[in-house]
């Protein structure tokens, strides 16, 4: 909702430059702690990466980010997201992987039946799952416990050493174990890991699509492991490791945060792209837009990369040359190709699990249509590629 230029105001406590998720929910607990807060967002619609669009006459889809685990249930608590509409539907079947040779594997959210699935590829590896699952389980735990604390950032701030201070207790009460799964999952590659753990090429293939998935790396990139443990990091509905998609699309995650904020007194404007933020002696002082209007802020909160937060809207006088330098040096990419599609039906597999009414459909990186996600084996070190997504007749 865009609001009228004669009666926007001027001057805020703070600017957040970007409407995104992140914006609206950095806008809302400002706004419950007493500050007047301006939100300024480029396009027409508030959502950033989370928002809900046509892109066919009759259909609409969630247009960049398509499903839900890591909204905080704190947030969802805080923000009254359930107040203003927010359903979150948990997924009927995690992952589906289609195989060449007609077979299909599946996973979540039943362990029973994905063990069954997995046992009909390799009993070996049906074995070696529930350790497996135990092991990302144990080792989510501490990361769980920290993700509402702030993480220390300067040693010398007595503040930040205590909090260092009090990881570091936090990790050695942990059992040996569990300290040496956590070093492995964030210095080894997901690669090495499912080779350890798994011997079948389809089970791998199916777990590891959560190490790339989002991840501009090889599956055998260092540090990729952790990425495993990202995806059973979340809950939906106050179930651990579960995904799902809300009711609506993304958008409607963003239009109920964007709801809370105008309860809260937040002033948003969309159509309202920034020019350049404006700093006075190395402070901010507030954001030029570009239909020429000044809006003065004692701070400005930005929602967006740092490449265009640095490079684009600060002066490069306001700037160590040093720090400009690492930033324009920051590695920033995507791997990501998105289709959405229109279709008279839903697709049929010849994979297709039995007796699972259609909840393979509902998988994967699906959103309201459900459509699967096509997911191919892991590339073997030294291959000079992976291997094209297996065919599946529709």
């Amino acid at each position: 909702m865009n609001i009228s230029r004669s009666s926007a105001k001027n001057r805020f406590d703070v600017v957040v430059v970007g409407g995104g998720h992140n914006g609206l929910t950095c806008a809302c607990y400002l706004a419950k702690s007493g500050l007047s807060v301006g939100v300024f967002e480029r396009r027409n619609v508030l959502g950033g990466a989370a928002v809900t669009e046509e892109f066919h006459p009759g259909f609409r889809n969630s247009t960049a980010s398509y499903t839900v685990s890591l909204l905080n249930p704190k947030v969802i608590r805080d923000l009254r997201l359930a107040e203003h509409g927010l359903k979150i539907l948990e997924r009927p079947m995690q992952n589906f992987l289609p195989m060449p040779d007609g077979r299909a594997l599946t996973a979540g959210p039943d362990s029973a039946r994905t063990l069954e699935s997995v046992r009909s590829f390799s009993q070996r590896d049906a074995e070696r799952l529930p350790a497996y699952f135990k092991m990302l389980d144990s080792s989510v735990q501490m990361l769980r416990s920290q993700l509402l604390e702030t993480p220390p950032t300067d040693p010398r701030r007595m503040r930040d050493l205590w909090s260092a201070f009090q990881l570091g207790r936090h990790f050695r009460k942990l059992e040996p174990e569990v300290q040496r799964d956590i070093h492995e999952l964030f210095t080894r590659s997901a690669g090495d890991l499912l080779d350890h753990w798994f011997e079948s090429d389809a089970v791998k293939a199916l777990y590891g699509f959560d190490a790339v998935v989002g991840n501009y790396a090889s599956p055998y990139t260092p540090g990729s492991g952790y990425v495993l443990l990202h995806h059973v990091f979340g809950e939906v509905n106050g179930k651990s490791g579960v995904w799902g998609h809300a009711l609506g699309g993304m958008g409607a995650i963003t239009q109920a945060m964007a709801a809370e904020a105008r309860r809260l007194g937040v002033t948003l404007e969309t159509d309202a792209p920034v020019r350049r933020i404006l700093s006075t002696q190395g402070r901010a002082t507030g954001i030029e837009l570009e239909d020429g209007r000044v809006i003065e802020a004692a701070a400005i909160a930005a929602n967006l990369g740092p490449k265009p937060l640095y490079l684009k809207l600060l002066a490069e006088a306001d700037l160590p040359a040093e720090f400009r330098a690492r930033i324009e040096r920051l590695r920033v990419g995507s791997a990501t190709f998105r289709m959405n599609v229109a279709l008279s039906e839903l697709p049929k597999f010849s994979a297709a699990p039995r007796n699972d009414d259609g909840a393979h459909l509902g998988s994967g990186s699906s959103w309201r249509h459900h459509w699967p996600t096509w997911i191919a084996p892991l590339p073997r070190r030294g291959s000079p590629a992976c291997r094209p997504p297996p065919s599946s007749k529709c």
